[in-house]
């Protein structure tokens, strides 16, 4: 029966508050008891489906923690990865930062392993499996890594992939010296009397397309927030960039974008010294 907060326009009265997370507070007890008694019972079914609901009503609780590790006690690993990027890229979209550090630990865990995955690690015999069963998989990792058919445009990825890109790209310009940049793209709202309010999430998905399809294949891009995007357009030279946000922009417009867009490019004391 418990759809989440109850009436939220409401909750600035402080009465009201109160008994909303009275409710809140009701509702996490009972999917606590429930999880206890599934746990019990060794019944996966219901805990995933519990723990899914409660991640619906409450994404920024960590709810999808627990979902990840249910996964992975069923051996889901595909589930979990699934379930692990989805919430990045929540994080990444509505609060512009990586989800909790329990949340970052998960990632760890997720290892594709074979049945003797939970083998004594002091069983000799049992590591030889292991390596046998990682060796094994060496065409399937290739395949996962390299296995993108017709690439092309820049490389979207969730906010804690392009910030390790990013460092990456530093540590490459310290070894072959060439320019790199950092595009902030903003989305913003026409200031036009009359003007109708965008569909913020559906302007945003059209940004994302058009960034893909406008740059190089050896640029990177995030989204950060609801209105941001982040763009690393590495070998290129700063005097550029305008010419890559009228780019941008001239898509945009053309493929029916109702905002506004603004840039600001830096080049980074960081980058500029990984150069040296």
């Amino acid at each position: 029966m418990y759809r989440g907060e109850l009436l939220p326009a409401n909750l600035s009265d402080m009465w009201f508050f109160h008994r909303s997370n009275y409710f809140k507070e009701l509702y996490v007890e009972t999917v606590i008891a429930l999880e206890e008694e599934y746990l019990r019972n060794r019944d996966f079914k219901n805990r995933m489906l519990l723990y899914a609901r409660a991640a619906a009503i409450y994404p920024f609780e960590n709810w999808q923690v627990k979902q990840i590790k249910c996964n992975l006690e069923v051996y889901r690993y595909d589930e979990a990865m699934e379930i692990y990027n989805n919430t990045m890229e929540l994080y990444a979209r509505e609060l512009g930062s990586p989800p909790t550090a329990e949340m970052q630990e998960c990632f760890e865990k997720i290892e594709l392993m074979d049945e003797n995955h939970r083998r004594n690690t002091s069983d000799s015999k049992g590591w030889k499996n292991l390596d046998k069963a990682f060796l094994g998989r060496k065409e399937d990792i290739k395949k996962t890594i390299f296995g993108e058919e017709h690439v092309k445009g820049a490389y979207y990825c969730t906010y804690p992939s392009f910030v390790d890109y990013c460092r990456l790209v530093a540590r490459a310009k310290s070894r072959s010296e060439f320019d790199a940049v950092l595009m902030f793209l903003t989305l913003s709202q026409k200031e036009k009397e009359g003007q109708k309010q965008i569909d913020l999430q559906g302007q945003m998905q059209l940004l994302k397309n058009v960034i893909g399809t406008s740059l190089r294949i050896g640029d990177a891009y995030t989204r950060y927030g609801n209105r941001h995007f982040i763009l690393m357009l590495a070998r290129t030279n700063p005097d550029f960039c305008s010419d890559i946000f009228q780019r941008i922009e001239i898509a945009y417009m053309k493929n029916a974008g109702k905002g506004q867009l603004w840039y600001y490019a830096d080049m980074t004391q960081t980058l500029r010294e990984a150069g040296v």
